[in-house]
């Protein structure tokens, strides 16, 4: 039987440079599977395994334009000045009875770069969104985890346990589509000279987000 997550609130991290329409589709899809209560997005403050030059405060107004009615977005990390997702999740444990971080199959590759892995996985419950049609990316990250006994299996496919806790992480499948926020960045960035922002094709950026873009002059323009 699968785990109960309609009493969590689902914690989606990110750079959001520039939030997009993929952004917001996976938000709406996890209301429905795995069914959370709310969707809590944060804007990260520090990017250890990024460079973002777009400041924080950008950013966060841009995520607050395009993901306001559909979820709380959370300057979590600029008042707590966290960097890490280990800090992040410690400082919301007391806030939130129930939670899970969601992350998408890129970041779970990735986790044994994370900082404080694997003890960061015990802090709440974890998903990882699938897109559709579901490859294989994340299966030789998967066997390694198991392999070192990290996750362990349930009677639930999509489910596995956490070792040294009561906490589980959940593959969930997402209709989210491939969208890249640095192909979005460089759309501005190297559009051709004479070209002006307001004359280029669509982009999967909400109306408000390009027009917040254009009016700070963010990417160039």
């Amino acid at each position: 039987m699968s785990s109960s997550f309609e009493r969590h609130v689902a914690v989606f991290g990110g750079s959001f440079n520039p939030p997009h329409l993929g952004h917001k589709i996976a938000i709406q899809g996890l209301l429905k599977n795995p069914g959370v209560s709310r969707v809590m997005v944060v804007p990260s403050f520090g990017t250890p395994l990024k460079n973002v030059t777009t400041p924080y405060s950008e950013r966060l107004q841009m995520a607050r334009l395009a993901f306001s009615e559909i979820a709380e977005v959370s300057a979590i990390e600029e008042e707590l000045k966290v960097t890490y997702t280990f800090e992040l999740l410690t400082a919301l444990r007391s806030k939130l009875e129930r939670m899970a971080f969601v992350i998408g199959t890129d970041q779970f590759q990735a986790l044994k770069s994370w900082s404080r892995f694997p003890d960061v996985l015990t802090l709440c419950d974890w998903i990882v969104l699938l897109r559709k049609p579901v490859g294989i990316h994340h299966e030789a990250a998967l066997k390694e985890l198991v392999s070192l006994s990290i996750l362990i299996a349930t009677p639930d496919a999509r489910e596995w346990r956490i070792k040294g806790s009561d906490k589980i992480l959940r593959f969930v499948e997402t209709d989210a589509p491939e969208v890249s926020s640095t192909k979005i960045r460089e759309h501005f960035l190297l559009r051709k000279p004479g070209v002006s922002p307001t004359e280029s094709p669509n982009l999967p950026i909400e109306a408000s987000v390009f027009d917040w873009i254009k009016r700070n002059h963010l990417y160039g323009t």
